[in-house]
């Protein structure tokens, strides 16, 4: 037996046999191979041929002698796969594997049985419903036949069969013809989808606790729980029941409304209850597919709405309100929380002053608790005390005020500022008359150590800082004579890392020369420095007699990088880590036209300008230089390391020019790039036409100029000769033109405008569109 999921051997072989399908979102496929298979044959009417080591035959055959044979087979299988599941389908399949005359048709039927035992041909077992197929497959013989067999295998479990059988036939009319005759491999398989359902739920919970033999008491906010496994491992969900216990007939369902996590489901009832009564609920798992598990027990719980009326007092002969304080921290005190008989307590709850909770039951229902607490912190401190029932239901807070002796020891270290991994003495005291027998201290997270103190109470430790990137801190408490320990005392350590200083003596570098600086040592006994340069590789370097480092750094590209510095000692102890951020300027050449200023509209189409190229890479003697697409030029610069050129534009809008020079030492610079927007110069026209003309129409243009000194305005019509005209006293010109008759509808007119100026310069064309429209 062979389970898996959907979507494998199934559904191909539905998808073969032409049968649309839509599994269930969790559904499980099983395949069954047969218990048992027989056949009979007509030629031995009383034989039982059971397991036989051959093929399954169907139909007529003829042996050497002469003699006809007809044959049924028949397959059993074992259905207990499909127990506490809902069944969806089934395909049987096998190979073929004998066929007498492949031009005849495949017409072999299936049929669901009557439990097969021993079948003989004198006794066949009833044949009760035919099965869908065989599914065509035009290979003869086939390797894979299929048969549904969903409404045979629904039947055998309806009846309560554990087993489902099928015979293997040819139909009344073919069975007697050997042209017909078929053999099947016995090794046929069963495919079953079904929906596992979910087990019975378990491990119980009320708000979290245990389900118990007693009814559980609850207030108003209620959380059910249960746990519920799929043998599918579909996304589980449930369904509860609820009811009062003495009144089953109001018992209601709903499903989980809490999200469920792996196995666990939730569900809050507050909304469904009310006070005073005992109410039962049971639980049932619900798979994605919608299949239901069984009931699981029933567990109960108790409601109680009302809260307490009267708040606790509370009493301590340790912790009282005084000036002077009393106890000290770590020093426990003993505190009586008293319910004052009101027999609904059944325990406190409380919270000191950092607000952590803590419960405490009573000595019995309306008692007291005898609490022992240790405070934390000195000076005002305060319990917050309320009685709790049996449902968690709580009565009014009383504040418990009480001042806290400050016993924690003093603290001093010397010197008050040193390098780092310079020792470090550090005295402690008691505080006032306290008795102290010694101190336990530490180091940031470090473990902790101890130290007995001397005759006068007070210890004195010798502490090293060895982190430079850390600050330090030294953490102490006092062990008193009566053995407690008080909070801790608290003493920052001023430390110095050391770090190295760094000095920049290029004072304006450039991508492509190299960078100098001194590196200097502060941490004494430092022998060398280790460095990173622009995110590269640790590098190490002595430090000289003087203290100092000299390096020469090349910068990987223009922009920001960083140095990274640390010195070590011969101890192999590090300083603090020191950086600067470099800013290296690009050795791209700058570029500068006064005509085409860079990402202004300016110039215009033939209107020149100059454009000079400056590089801030000393000894650069040429530029290389190209507009958008064109070839690249090369350019001498001057002494000055100084190019100019002259470029006339010969279309408006944007042109990027990009420029680089040959370095001096080898290489080129990195590109430097303009960009420049040519201004429109083409004429404007202001006409007459409200959005559309018709054919035949007269249309008058006002030609406004955007070209300086304009000697003549030029129009056409698309493909119409070229007209000019010159401008008026205001610069402006009037044109009036006819609409073509046979201009076609539901398309532009275009009017093309130009103008050339006093120095002959013609602009480019520009385009005004006029829309007609259809005469309908």
């Amino acid at each position: 037996m062979r389970t898996r999921s959907i979507g494998t051997a199934l559904l191909s072989a539905l998808l073969i046999a032409g049968i649309a399908v839509t599994p269930a979102a969790a559904a499980t496929v099983t395949d069954v191979a047969p218990t048992s298979w027989a056949y009979i044959d007509s030629a031995a009417p009383k034989a039982s041929f059971v397991d036989h080591p051959g093929n399954a035959p169907v139909g007529a055959r003829t042996y050497a002698n002469g003699s006809t044979h007809i044959s049924k087979s028949y397959v059993t299988f074992d259905l207990s796969t499909l127990r506490g599941s809902d069944f969806t389908f089934a395909v049987l399949s096998t190979a073929e594997t004998g066929v007498t005359d492949c031009a005849q048709p495949r017409a072999t039927e299936v049929w669901l049985t009557e439990p097969v035992r021993k079948p003989t041909w004198n006794n066949q077992p009833a044949e009760l419903v035919k099965m869908g197929g065989p599914y065509i497959d035009d290979r003869c013989p086939s390797p894979s036949l299929t048969w549904t067999v969903t409404e045979g295998v629904r039947n055998a479990v309806a009846a309560g069969r554990p087993n489902v059988s099928f015979a293997f036939r040819l139909p009344e009319a073919q069975q007697a013809d050997v042209r017909f005759g078929r053999e099947y491999s016995p090794k046929m398989k069963l495919t079953l989808s079904h929906n596992k359902l979910p087990g019975k739920a378990t491990d119980f919970t009320i708000n979290r606790e245990p389900c118990a033999a007693k009814p559980t008491m609850v207030s108003r906010s209620v959380n059910l729980g249960a746990t519920v496994k799929d043998g599918d491992h579909s996304n589980i969900g449930a369904e509860y029941a609820l009811w009062p216990v003495d009144r089953p007939d109001q018992r209601v369902t709903f499903p989980e409304t809490g999200r469920s996590v792996g196995d666990k489901v939730w569900a809050d009832v507050g909304r469904l209850l009310t006070g005073d009564v005992t109410y039962a609920w049971q639980v049932r798992g619900k798979d994605d597919s919608g299949g239901l598990g069984p009931w699981s027990a029933v567990c109960k719980f108790t409601t109680d709405f009302t809260s307490p009326t009267k708040a606790p007092t509370v009493t301590s002969s340790d912790y009282f309100d005084s000036e002077e304080g009393t106890g000290g921290t770590g020093v426990p005190g003993i505190f009586i929380f008293d319910a004052g008989g009101d027999t609904d307590v059944v325990g406190f709850f409380y919270t000191d002053i950092l607000g952590r909770p803590m419960n405490a039951a009573a000595d019995r229902p309306g008692g007291k608790a005898v609490v022992r607490y240790t405070p934390d912190y000195s000076g005002a401190n305060t319990l917050s005390v309320r009685g709790v029932d049996a449902a968690g239901n709580g009565s009014p807070f009383t504040d418990y005020r009480f001042w806290v002796f400050r016993n924690q020891p003093e603290v001093s270290c010397t010197p008050d500022t040193a390098y780092v991994y310079a020792p470090r003495q550090c005295t402690f005291k008691p505080r006032g008359d306290t008795l102290v027998a010694g101190y336990a201290y530490r180091l940031n997270q470090e473990t902790e150590s101890t130290v007995s103190a001397g005759p006068d109470g007070s210890a004195t430790v010798t502490v090293y800082p060895d982190n430079p990137d850390h600050q330090f801190w030294i953490h102490v408490r006092a062990k008193l004579s009566t053995g407690y320990l008080t909070s801790s005392s608290e003493a920052g350590l001023d430390i110095d890392p050391g770090r190295p200083i760094i000095e920049r003596r290029t004072e304006r570098p450039i991508f492509g020369q190299p960078v100098d600086f001194t590196l200097r040592a502060v941490l004494p006994g430092s022998e060398t420095f280790t460095y990173s340069w622009a995110d590269g590789e640790w590098t190490t370097v002595p430090v000289g007699p003087d203290g100092t480092a000299a390096l020469r750094l090349n910068a990987p590209a223009s922009g920001w990088n960083m140095l990274y510095v640390r010195s070590v000692t011969a101890q192999g102890q590090q300083s603090g880590l020191q950086y600067m951020n470099v800013d290296v300027a690009s050795n791209k050449p700058r570029i500068f036209s006064a005509e085409y200023p860079e990402y202004v509209s300016s110039g215009g189409v033939g209107i020149p300008g100059t454009f000079t190229f400056t590089s801030l890479f000393p000894g650069v003697t040429a530029y290389t230089y190209s507009f958008d697409s064109a070839p690249p030029v090369t350019v001498p610069a001057d002494v000055d390391g100084k190019a100019s050129i002259t470029f006339t534009p010969t279309k408006p809008d944007w042109t990027h020019l990009t420029v680089t020079s040959p370095l001096p030492g080898g290489g080129t610079s990195e590109t430097a790039t303009y960009a420049i927007s040519v201004r429109y110069l083409a004429p404007q026209a202001t006409c007459d036409d409200q959005g559309y003309v018709k054919p035949g129409q007269v249309v008058r243009c006002t030609l406004n100029p955007v070209q300086a000194n304009v000697a003549t305005f030029g129009w056409a019509l698309e493909n119409g000769p070229e007209n000019t005209v010159p401008p008026g006293p205001d610069g402006t010109a009037a044109i009036e033109f006819t609409v073509p008759a046979d201009q076609p509808s539901n398309a532009y007119l275009v009017l093309r405008l130009w103008s050339v100026n006093t120095a002959g310069l013609r602009t480019e064309v520009a385009e005004r569109n006029f829309y007609v429209p259809s005469a309908t």
